[in-house]
């Protein structure tokens, strides 16, 4: 029997997404579920997620385990051989038979830009961060991606926790009015800065609670306030810092590349052009990118290539 179809997944720390293609690209079945980093979610839910979000998007494929060909998973805390090893294991189980290949999650955020090529420079902000660049010859750089209690400037936890220290520094005194305050009390139903102590510390913590305030800071940034705009600044200093160091590691400062800038708060906006303006002195041969499809669809394509790599190795 001919196998039809390539499978891609994006195990993030937000959400679990699966896609099928069939060998001309098109796709034929899509499957969402939790998210499937273990850092956050523990091994067990991460297996399970994983699990859900391939079996959602073969159903909706109307296809088997049988009928794949390929697979390529992007998973969030990817790293070390161990953490390849316990993936590789899920998927032996999961997808029996199946050729596989894992990567980190911004490996598949890369190839979301550039067609399903490894190649060039990612730069990630979601509810985490990371950067990750490949130059021509497949080595491999990567800064940040360290979690957020271990110092990931420019993540949407940074962010979200840097408007709760405006909002409440403002309520003592020790900085100026912010209109973070308002919008914070309004966005999580709140009565006065005082509520956030309840808020912050007798409910599960979790790092998308804190990650969901920096589209606040994003927003009242393009207002004019300055709290805000000092938020949105800093994020983008330190992503640019974490991309210079990607770039010097890998030599690739005055070459010409695909940058792509990836995640929820990378989308056209006040952090973009102020990343973009940094970027542009970093590495003036790059040509800097946004996603041109999800990441999961990136890893779909990677599936792809690989499979016409393996194929013209045996043929």
């Amino acid at each position: 029997m001919e196998r039809k179809y390539v499978l891609g997944v994006d195990g993030g720390g937000t959400k679990t997404a699966c896609v099928v293609l069939d060998r001309e690209g098109r796709l034929r079945g899509e499957g969402q579920a939790a998210s499937s980093n273990w850092n956050s979610v523990g091994l067990e839910n991460a297996r399970r997620n994983t699990e859900e979000a391939i079996r959602a998007a073969l159903a909706d494929a109307g296809i088997q385990v049988e009928d794949l060909a390929w697979a390529c998973l992007g998973m969030g805390g990817v790293e070390r051989p161990a953490d390849r090893e316990r993936i590789e294991g899920w998927i032996q189980e999961i997808l029996p038979g199946v050729p596989a290949s894992i990567y980190n999650d911004a490996v598949v955020a890369l190839t979301s830009g550039t067609g399903g090529d490894i190649y060039g420079v990612v730069a990630i902000s979601g509810t985490g961060m990371i950067v990750f660049g490949f130059d021509r010859e497949g080595n491999h750089a990567r800064s940040g991606g360290w979690g957020a209690l271990l110092g990931d400037g420019g993540s949407g936890f940074a962010m979200g926790s840097a408007v709760l220290k405006a909002v409440t520094w403002a309520a003592d005194g020790r900085a100026p009015a912010t209109k973070l305050q308002d919008a914070v009390l309004d966005f999580l139903g709140l009565a006065e800065p005082m509520d956030l102590i309840d808020w912050a510390y007798q409910e599960e913590f979790t790092w998308p609670r804190f990650a969901q305030l920096a589209p606040l800071a994003a927003q009242l940034a393009v207002e004019g306030d300055q709290a805000a705009q000092a938020i949105i600044e800093q994020a983008a200093e330190d992503l640019a810092v974490a991309v210079r160091a990607v770039l010097v590691n890998l030599g690739m400062t005055d070459q010409a590349f695909p940058l792509v800038l990836a995640g929820g708060n990378l989308r056209p906006g006040p952090l973009f052009h102020a990343l973009s303006r940094r970027l542009r002195s970093l590495a003036p041969k790059a040509t800097i990118i946004r996603p041109q499809v999800s990441p999961a669809m990136g890893a779909a394509l990677l599936a792809l290539k690989e499979l016409e790599k393996a194929q013209a190795v045996d043929s």
